[in-house]
């Protein structure tokens, strides 16, 4: 008990010294992802795992929010596979494919993202999963706004909300592999040291000393990301919305909004959570095991395969 208190403790007080939110979006359910799609033996999964968590690591600087060669090489776009260039840069001998293999799995033209934020399998056709859902969530989260005298644009609501329910999904995955937080710990503590080399090889030179800052933030944020969801659901909805009114009030200032007290934020994060939780109950499973389905066919068809 006392171990599982400081932990928490620790999160909370490193949360709240960080100059800039950097919590993860979706982490846990891409580590979910990269288990059924990778290698059964353990060093090879724990740097799948790193690599597929990894796409997101320019996420936590806002400076990087619009910018067109992070989106390349991370995330792609329709005939841009900028992120085609870190598996043909990986080297056969370490784990450098396995690292590489999870993180083209990530992309938002034919792997992850694409059925969260394009297309949904089993639903959200049309805008992804994450998309439908979040725009479900809006009148709700703008409801409860509203009670306190706030409201947001329609674009900057939608992405408060998408990131309400990216968390809320991760607390599904927490369900069904209770283990979830171990595994996004060891990823960290095992992933090579050749990704941010590898990483930035892809984006050319000038993107170094930016990458392996970056990855050093990332890879400490994962482990405390790892570590609240070591401590069951309730700790890990509550230290997910202490840490997401953080970014929400970061990222709504950032976007033009009003300046939203944090410890409104706060409830108004946990209350975001536990709706999302409720609108992706029943169907927030079936969508991530069809998207395994569907990424694995398509690393196989691209010639992502070790």
């Amino acid at each position: 008990m006392k171990k599982s208190c400081a932990l928490v403790l620790s999160f909370c007080l490193l949360l709240g010294a960080a100059s800039v939110p950097a919590f993860a979006w979706g982490a846990a359910t891409h580590a979910y992802i990269a288990g059924k799609l990778g290698k059964i033996w353990p060093l090879m999964n724990a740097n799948e795992r790193y690599g597929i968590m990894a796409a997101d690591l320019f996420n936590y600087d806002f400076q990087y929010y619009f910018n067109s060669t992070v989106k390349l090489y991370t995330h792609g776009g329709p005939g841009a596979e900028g992120f085609m260039g870190v598996w043909a840069n990986a080297r056969w001998w370490g784990y450098q494919k396995s690292l590489a293999f999870g993180f083209v799995a990530h992309n938002e033209v034919w792997g992850c993202d694409y059925t969260a934020h394009v297309r949904g399998l089993t639903y959200g056709q049309g805008v992804g999963y994450v998309v439908a859902k979040a725009t479900e969530l809006m009148p709700d989260l703008a409801a409860l706004l509203g009670s306190h005298g706030f409201s947001l644009d329609d674009p900057v609501l939608l992405e408060v909300c998408h990131n309400l329910v990216e968390a809320a999904g991760d607390i599904l995955i927490l369900r069904a592999d209770p283990t979830i937080g171990e595994k996004i710990i060891s990823a960290c503590l095992l992933r090579s040291n050749d990704f941010p080399g590898l990483l930035a090889s892809a984006m050319g030179p000038a993107w170094k000393d930016a990458v392996i800052a970056a990855e050093k933030e990332f890879r400490r944020t994962m482990i405390l990301y790892g570590a609240a969801l070591t401590q069951g659901q309730e700790p890990a909805v509550k230290a997910f919305a202490e840490h997401l009114a953080q970014l929400g009030v970061e990222l709504i200032k950032f976007l033009g909004g009003p300046d939203i007290p944090l410890d409104l934020a706060k409830g108004l994060a946990e209350s975001g959570i536990r709706q999302a939780l409720n609108l992706c109950r029943s169907d927030y499973l079936p969508e991530v095991n069809a998207t395994v389905s569907f990424v694995k066919a398509n690393l196989a068809a691209h010639g992502v395969w070790y």
